[in-house]
């Protein structure tokens, strides 16, 4: 039995590099969805120079700096992009990374709108704390980082015609929640506020 969508083509991307070999490929689980450009170059690695003011977050607390972007500031349905957390600690500081302990790990949380598909966060690879008098060892971060949050618009019609208003615009909110902590104490966990303001691009069906 055909079923309904056989055929129907699913979008990829495929990276290459400058003797034509296939360096990296990106496949999307629906067809209507598409990884943007500068998303892609952010999942390699890659920094995106000229980040839009628009779409930055600038944080200073007594523990850390950090800028918080999107890697993209004009957006339509169907699109994956990328919110992006380049953290810099204070001298002496650490926070904690994924793994087997009770801290609070940092991460970049999206509250609002409930419609967007967060995927899961990428973390790089962390670093061992040796906390000698409790002889504890945990996962952390000391030196600068990146966190990268992934998230689909969704292709439908109520957010397709969003998206269709004139000067509309896309306001994503979260927070950054983490747990600071020097060689002799640990402060208590923070959330940070964020917001950005992406324009909509509408489809064109044409």
């Amino acid at each position: 039995m055909m079923r309904r969508f056989y055929g129907i083509p699913y979008p990829g991307t495929f990276m290459l590099d400058t003797s034509r070999r296939v360096t990296a490929r990106f496949f999307e689980a629906a067809y209507q969805e598409r990884s943007t450009v500068s998303s892609i170059a952010v999942r390699l690695g890659d920094a995106i120079p000229g980040v839009p003011d628009r779409a930055a977050n600038r944080i200073a607390t007594d523990h850390l700096e950090a800028l918080a972007w999107a890697t993209d500031d004009v957006v339509a349905p169907g699109n994956r992009l990328s919110f992006v957390v380049d953290v810099t600690l204070k001298t002496g500081m650490h926070v904690y990374a994924p793994g087997d302990h009770g801290y609070q790990v940092i991460r970049l949380r999206l509250t609002a709108p409930d419609f967007l598909r967060s995927h899961e966060v990428t973390y790089p690879p962390s670093a061992t704390y040796h906390f000698a008098p409790l002889n504890e060892k945990v996962a952390v971060y000391e030196e600068p980082f990146r966190l990268v949050q992934d998230v689909t618009i969704p292709m439908r019609r109520d957010i397709t015609a969003l998206a269709s208003e004139p000067g509309a615009t896309l306001r994503v909110e979260g927070v950054l929640e983490y747990q600071a902590c020097d060689h002799e104490i640990c402060y208590l966990p923070e959330e940070v506020s964020l917001s950005w303001e992406l324009a909509w691009r509408p489809l064109v069906r044409s």
